[in-house]
């Protein structure tokens, strides 16, 4: 029987119609192999752009059998929303700044 540990996290987010779609993988390692609590927020910034926040608020351990190929594969779900901060924009703010002092040199 193979076992498939999957390497990346998927991050899901519902639709307005009520069906997930996954939003983005991230392999585990880029994570430092820990997997996103409940209430943690993940951000996205782009340079010079925006920034978009989802916080977790599920997370799921799932163990998929198929019985014909006798197979299992095991990954992480981890279900996000959006979130609108009025503090946002003060945020971006900073990353953009620590950016440019830190890392565009």
């Amino acid at each position: 029987m193979p076992k498939i540990i999957d390497e990346l996290l998927y991050f899901l987010e519902r639709q307005g119609d009520g069906k997930y779609q996954v939003e983005g993988e991230h392999l585990l390692a880029d994570l430092g192999n820990t997997i996103p609590a409940i209430g943690d927020r993940i951000t996205l910034t782009i340079h010079d752009v925006g920034i978009s926040i989802m916080e977790v608020v599920g997370r799921h351990f799932v163990r998929h059998y198929d019985e014909t190929s006798d197979s299992e594969w095991i990954a992480w779900f981890i279900i996000v929303q959006a979130v609108d901060l009025p503090e946002a924009d003060d945020l971006f703010d900073v990353v953009n700044e620590s950016y440019r002092r830190f890392v565009k040199k």
